[in-house]
């Protein structure tokens, strides 16, 4: 990142990502470049420039696509901000209905309101972030909007929040197109440490013939009981649930998996928590046993 690039506080990220080496799937990575310059439009207003190239090989589909787009992003306080923008996007994308190219206009604004007490290890607060992606599709493209919603609060409880109460929920909808018209990158799948952990990454979805789809529909609910054994070690026991429906909302009959586990939390201070998770699938059909997950600060 460059923060001064033509002197006047222009800020430039580059960002490149490299995985698969030496695997059994392809290679997938992704190059992206942004440009914010500040006060542009105003004093709160960023105005942006984002290039975008990305290959990905996912366990369900693969995708080469590419987006240009430019857009202004506004804060309104420390706890609220928000984006929009509007550019090209080009996908050629192998899935269960076989190799389809698109191409779109889209659009892009997000919303994201801040209230937790720590950004790194709540324990009291919410946090909301909202995102709309219409898309106008070009050369007999279908057109839609997709929408994303991801809502977390936190309750602490006993002196100094020794034991924490942890929620989240996940919504998903791609409205307008069917699920055989639309680019695989726009729907959603379930499993793995974001939504449904004891489940393999992504290994919910719609079946289609012998293959599967991501759905149209999503929801992944979360909850964590977080209690401090010491000041620097905690355990949490937590239960994830999601589902993924072909229509664009869920139902009592969309396909869903749950599971359900315990982790433990070693405090680094100013950097949240090292995390350390096994779960176990509780319902919905795998063979995989026992899931062990590793990463850097909460869950969520």
């Amino acid at each position: 990142m460059h923060r001064n690039l033509f002197g006047g506080a222009e800020k430039l990220r580059f960002e490149t990502r490299l995985s698969g080496l030496g695997s059994s799937n392809d290679i997938d990575g992704r190059i992206a470049l942004r440009l914010d310059r500040p006060a542009t439009l105003g004093p709160d207003d960023n105005l942006f420039y984002l290039l975008e190239a990305e290959r990905l090989d996912e366990e369900h589909y693969t995708a080469t696509q590419g987006l240009g787009a430019i857009g202004v992003r506004r804060v309104y306080s420390d706890q609220l901000f928000g984006e929009a923008s509007i550019g090209f996007n080009t996908i050629l994308a192998s899935d269960a209905f076989g190799e389809r190219r698109f191409k779109y206009i889209t659009g892009y604004v997000r919303a994201e309101y801040d209230q937790r007490n720590s950004r790194v290890d709540a324990t009291q607060g919410y946090f909301l972030d909202a995102r709309l992606t219409p898309f106008f599709g070009l050369d007999g493209t279908d057109s839609g909007l997709q929408v994303q919603l991801d809502g977390r609060v936190y309750h602490g409880l006993g002196h100094d929040d020794r034991i924490v109460l942890a929620g989240r929920a996940q919504l998903g909808s791609v409205i307008g197109p069917s699920l055989g018209n639309t680019s695989p990158t726009l729907l959603f799948f379930s499993g793995g440490a974001g939504s449904v952990r004891g489940h393999e990454y992504q290994s919910l979805g719609i079946p289609i013939g012998s293959n599967t789809a991501g759905g149209r529909g999503y929801l992944a609910l979360s909850g964590e009981i977080r209690g401090k054994l010491n000041d620097k070690l905690s355990l949490v026991g937590f239960f994830d649930i999601g589902y993924v429906d072909s229509d664009a909302f869920v139902s009592s009959t969309s396909q869903s998996h749950s599971g359900a586990g315990l982790g433990l939390r070693y405090d680094v201070a100013g950097n949240g928590a090292l995390r350390v998770d096994l779960a176990y699938p509780v319902d919905g059909g795998t063979d995989d046993g026992l899931q062990f997950y590793i990463g850097i600060g909460q869950s969520f």
